[in-house]
């Protein structure tokens, strides 16, 4: 696969069991607040570590929570299958909240590295939310992280997929890309709610309630 000249500074993934799978709704409002503002605050990706914890994730009048902890772990290939329409949703996401997931076995298959993410997450402390979409070469096969907080309970997030420099060469091929976030915090989120802009630029809010997609 291609590598990437130059890359957004990415957010570290991780988790457990699954507790839903989330699709987009199609157009949506990117996700405000967070500690992973663009100026910083994120994690080398593939990089198990934890990113920057205590700088304002939102503060007590947003309903937002002041510490929070995130880890990245890039999985590349779809989980999913992938199961879902890309001209009608944006991605999917799953938000993890046990080590013994819940039955829907999307990480039966998933790339060793994602598992041993999985199984290094402490599920009394954390949370991990799988997110997936898509892009038109080769070269979109990552998934950026950034602006993650829990506001109100929910964990938000935006998503972006990643592409290279004009200067690199890409195959033309629609790519699945996809991604484990890890988020520490107290009190830990029970939903999630992220802002995906896919590979051609289009953003969607995809929530992990909504459903999961028919294989």
């Amino acid at each position: 696969m291609t590598e990437f000249t130059r890359r957004r500074v990415l957010y570290g993934v991780a988790a457990g069991g699954v507790a839903a799978l989330a699709g987009c709704t199609g157009t949506g409002d990117p996700v405000p607040g967070g500690n992973g503002s663009a100026d910083g605050g994120g994690v080398d990706p593939g990089n198990d570590t934890a990113g920057d914890s205590g700088d304002g994730d939102g503060d007590d009048g947003d309903g937002g929570d002041a510490d929070i902890e995130t880890a990245v772990q890039q999985v590349g290939e779809p989980l999913s299958g992938p199961a879902w329409d890309r001209t009608q949703r944006r991605g999917i996401c799953v938000l993890i909240t046990e080590g013994n997931g819940d039955g829907t076995g999307i990480f039966d298959e998933a790339p060793e590295s994602a598992r041993e993410f999985l199984a290094g997450t402490d599920f009394a402390e954390s949370v991990v939310c799988y997110v997936e979409s898509v892009g038109p070469t080769t070269c979109h096969d990552e998934v950026a992280l950034d602006g993650v907080g829990v506001e109100d309970g929910t964990l938000v997030a935006d998503a972006t997929v990643q592409g290279a420099d004009d200067d690199v060469a890409c195959g033309e091929a629609v790519t699945y890309s996809s991604a484990l976030l890890r988020v520490t915090s107290d009190p830990l989120p029970d939903a999630a709610r992220l802002s995906v802009t896919d590979g051609w630029g289009e953003t969607g809010t995809v929530r992990n309630g909504d459903g999961v997609p028919e294989q």
